[in-house]
């Protein structure tokens, strides 16, 4: 019979999770909600209610976005997105294999919403370059990250939460890499699924197009009349055209276009005569009608076209920018023209319009003496955009994104790589606690001055850490009121006359279902309880059943709002909801086949 404290529990958390799924509070307020209503009815005591928040969870949580965030804005990521891009070359399947199984290793480790922020642009700019719609690749991308999050222990939060209460209710703990074999074959079926079904997302092939309607950045080049006058072209590495110089390429003389801009191994090179020399890989920034673009693409072999720059996008494929500044009374290039104040040299930008008198100037306008109030367009690489400091002489109409790596920040990224790399290794070892690791090396970062203390501060994910503190005691909640074990008891009953297989299978299952509408971490703390209750009515190993937790909770493919990596691709990839379920189905499948036979194999459930 269910006592009256456990009914409270189970209706807080029924309450709990109509609001999650309803998403008429915000997580984190409903998170302190269900806390005040177990503290209130007398089920916790208020040490119980806060341990929460000084757990070794949330505080590994803490410290390992901290670490990501170092990661992120030193370049080591995009170094590596960077490296992979260089390698696929024009080849799909190997653009698949890339784009699926690295983000999935490195979201064994870091952060899995950092991995994919930073893959995203790199594979915009691969499936442009391949002509393959971008949506064919993002998806797969985001669920084999969240299978990749199983390859370790600090591969998500979730993880750290079913560890931490495991250790609290049975004394035992997981090793660094104890499930890292469940992960490394859920990843491999992953990676696969997504070679050999790419068709269930199978779109039409990429085109250079102008920039969608909504777009602000967009609006301003059609106030400029630039619509088809700026545009990117990549060279491939067996393009004749390669050691030729612009001059002998004809691309002024023959074909009247304008190289502004080159891009060479991430450095921006300024482009003075016809005699500068062309290389493999180099992106050229042309000005010039579409129709004179596309004749020369296509009259040269090995030149993509791949369209008009971007802007003011959370994710975008094109390595240069557009802003606009303007100048203001007092400004020290009033009566001075950019070529005079040798803008372009100082600054690496380059004028390609002037605002004046309700109309555009495009013809000669850096040889025009400003004056206040004219409107400059300026472009250059994302870099260089960011570096630019318009201040005193000029002010932002349209300023760039803030982008999460910092160009400045690149010379530390060894250092941060080898502080992350000695964190992994001190864990692994159990030199120290992961809390005590992943703080030093927070430590370290910020130290070496990957970040400041109040960048830091701003990285973290305080709703996330103030959802899993909340919800945490949570599970000290069910396991004191004996909810728990009657949970337990109703699958025991069910599957108990079975192999204890099927009610491994039951507990993922469940922690499945509950990790699509809500925050993996949440699923975890209901379900760790009911999972350690389970293997102890049939005694058998609750590492396994904890496992179980762990995979099923990493599953949240189904609904675009199960996992932010999942809802990050979703505007990218122009996915409709309906296109989760498709594609899910089959990784949904694949997760409960390792639950059921792969966990069983390496922790036995019977004695």
């Amino acid at each position: 019979m269910i006592t009256v404290e456990a009914a409270t529990v189970l209706g807080v958390l029924a309450a709990a999770a109509f609001l999650f799924v309803s998403e008429w509070v915000s997580a984190d307020v409903v998170a302190v909600l269900a806390l005040t209503a177990l503290v209130l009815s007398g089920i916790l005591t208020p040490e119980e209610a806060f341990s929460g928040f000084s757990s070794s969870a949330v505080i590994s949580i803490a410290a390992l976005l901290m670490i990501s965030t170092g990661l992120v804005r030193t370049g080591v990521i995009k170094w590596i997105a960077d490296r992979l891009s260089s390698w696929t070359r024009e080849s799909y399947p190997r653009l698949l294999f890339v784009a699926t199984m690295a983000p999935g290793i490195l979201s064994g480790f870091i952060h899995i919403v950092a991995a994919v922020s930073i893959f995203i642009p790199a594979l915009l700019r691969m499936a442009r370059r391949s002509r393959v719609h971008a949506g064919n690749l993002l998806m797969p991308m985001a669920v084999c990250g969240l299978a990749g999050a199983n390859l370790s222990l600090i591969g998500a939060s979730h993880n750290l939460v079913v560890n931490s209460l495991l250790q609290e209710q049975t004394g035992r703990s997981f090793g660094f890499f104890e499930f890292t074999p469940v992960g490394a074959v859920l990843l491999a079926a992953m990676v696969l699924h997504s070679m050999v079904f790419k068709k269930i997302l199978q779109k039409a092939e990429e085109e250079p197009r102008d920039r969608a309607p909504q777009d602000p950045i967009g609006d301003l080049v059609r106030r400029y009349q630039l619509n088809d006058r700026l545009w990117e072209i990549q060279v491939t590495k067996d393009s004749p055209v390669c050691c030729k110089t612009i001059g002998e390429i004809g691309v002024g003389r023959r074909y009247g276009l304008n190289v502004l801009l080159v891009l060479r191994g991430g450095r921006q090179l300024p482009v003075e005569n016809g005699e500068f020399a062309v290389e493999a890989d180099d992106v050229l920034a042309v000005a010039g009608r579409r129709d004179r673009v596309e004749t020369f693409t296509r009259e040269h072999e090995g030149l993509v076209l791949m369209g008009q720059p971007v802007a003011e996008q959370e994710f975008t494929w094109s390595a240069f920018e557009l802003v606009e500044v303007v100048v203001p009374p007092h400004s020290n290039m009033i009566g001075r023209s950019l070529r005079e104040a040798d803008f372009r040299h100082r600054t690496g930008l380059v004028g390609v319009a002037l605002w004046r008198d309700h109309h555009p100037i495009r013809t000669g306008m850096r040889d025009i003496p400003l004056e206040q109030g004219d409107g400059l367009l300026l472009f250059g690489t994302k870099a260089n955009v960011r570096n630019f400091r318009p201040r005193p002489d000029f002010l932002w109409l349209y300023k760039p994104r803030k982008e999460e790596t910092v160009p400045s920040l690149h010379h530390l990224g060894p250092l941060a790589a080898l502080i992350f790399i000695l964190v992994v290794v001190i864990a692994a070892l159990d030199w120290v606690s992961i809390a005590v690791a992943a703080l030093a090396g927070a430590a370290a970062m910020v130290l070496i001055g990957a970040m400041t203390p109040l960048v830091a501060y701003r990285q973290i994910d305080w709703r996330t850490l103030i959802l899993i503190g909340g919800m945490y005691p949570v599970g000290t909640a069910l396991q004191k009121t004996g909810a728990a074990g009657q949970a337990a008891d109703l699958i025991v009953v069910v599957f108990g006359s079975l192999h204890p297989a099927w009610s491994l299978l039951a507990v993922g299952f469940l922690t499945l279902l509950l990790t699509q509408p809500m925050h993996s971490a949440v699923a975890a703390l209901i379900m760790t309880p009911v999972a350690i209750q389970v293997a102890s009515q049939l005694q058998a190993d609750p590492t396994g059943f904890a496992v179980a937790v762990v995979v099923g909770a990493s599953a949240s493919f189904l609904m675009p709002v199960g996992h932010p990596a999942v809802m990050l691709v979703q505007g990218p990839g122009r996915y409709q909801n309906g296109d989760y379920f498709r594609f899910g189905i089959g990784p949904v499948l694949l997760v409960l086949g390792v639950i059921a036979f792969i966990i069983p194999l390496l922790w036995p459930l019977r004695g």
